[in-house]
């Protein structure tokens, strides 16, 4: 009889973006995940309760993959404006390749378990990496334009994901307007 096949965290989190970018969320199932790894459904649960624990891992690890292309951008520009806009680049371009992943960025909070932290590690480090890059922005206090920051890149990336955009017009010329607007404001805040 072959041995039982181990599994690692790191392929669980493969196996569960894969089937989420390619099947959708409510794919992502127990049993759907353990036949891509090729094991057992119960043998997952030595490494997940339940199926929030495998979205949490999705999550988790976008913010680590958006986290590292945030981060690839430190010392590109000095420039505070210029920064802004690579940084909500970085964010359109991710979710533009990984749409499904990226929408479970900010569920944190609504996939916790009891006793569970709302933030993952990989979110943590990415709210770090977008205030260190912000901080040439708003000096004082990088948090507010950090915020905005993201929520507007996030808001017009999952609308676009969405298939919201069909009044017509250019949605690159739209998300560049908007881009310029808030990088604009931003700025001007200082």
């Amino acid at each position: 009889m072959p041995a039982p096949q181990r599994v690692t965290r790191a392929a669980l989190t493969t196996a569960a973006r894969a089937i989420a970018e390619d099947e959708g969320i409510d794919a992502v199932t127990i049993s759907a995940v353990a036949a891509t790894v090729g094991v057992r459904p119960p043998s997952l649960y030595k490494h997940v309760g339940h199926r929030h624990d495998l979205l949490r891992l999705i999550a988790d690890d976008a913010a680590r993959e958006l986290d590292e292309d945030v981060a690839a951008l430190a010392g590109s520009t000095t420039d505070p404006a210029a920064m802004l806009t690579a940084i909500a680049r970085a964010f359109r371009a991710f979710s533009a390749r990984s749409p499904r992943a990226s929408s479970l960025l900010f569920a944190g909070a609504a996939l916790g378990t009891e006793g569970a932290e709302p933030q993952s590690e990989g979110m943590v480090a990415l709210t770090r990496t977008l205030l260190s890059a912000v901080q040439a922005t708003t000096p004082s206090d990088p948090l507010p334009a950090a915020r905005t920051l993201t929520a507007w890149a996030h808001g017009f990336c999952t609308m676009e994901q969405a298939g919201a955009f069909r009044l017509g017009g250019d949605v690159d010329e739209a998300f560049e307007f908007g881009l310029a607007t808030l990088v604009g404001a931003l700025t001007a805040h200082r």
